[in-house]
């Protein structure tokens, strides 16, 4: 389980934008959605989430993340993401109370972001909508 926990605690959450951009284009604001994880073992789980997305200087986003897993229950993330060309953001994500860390990439289509998360626990792919 702690493998899931690691791929739902890096989710979410990202990604970053120039001001520029049409607002259905930008993070900021906050996001819903879910998908599943699925540990190292093999095992595989869903999850639901709702996130926050905060800009930051030169493309950067700060993520706030709180994500349900039936094995475990509520989850709380964070993670930092940065531009890293058209509608593709890269970053680290974190979950301190089970000391999981790993790589987030989110690749935004219209107002969803497409989220991989990757860790020595396992991998999380999840789908966000806006709120």
């Amino acid at each position: 389980m702690k493998m899931i926990m690691t791929a739902v605690f890096g989710l979410i959450f990202v990604l970053s934008s120039t001001q520029s951009y049409a607002k259905s284009r930008s993070l900021a604001g906050s996001w819903k959605g879910g998908g599943s994880f699925t540990t190292s073992s093999g095992g595989k789980e869903r999850t639901r989430c709702r996130a926050k997305f905060r800009a930051q200087k030169s493309g950067r986003y700060s993520v706030y993340a709180r994500c349900s897993v039936a094995s475990v229950g509520l989850l709380k993330q964070s993670a930092t993401v940065r531009s890293v060309g058209k509608n593709r953001y890269r970053g680290r994500f974190s979950n301190s109370e089970y000391d999981v860390h790993g790589s987030i990439t989110i690749v935004v289509k219209g107002n969803r972001q497409y989220i991989t998360l990757r860790s020595t626990s396992g991998r999380g792919d999840l789908v966000f909508r806006r709120r």
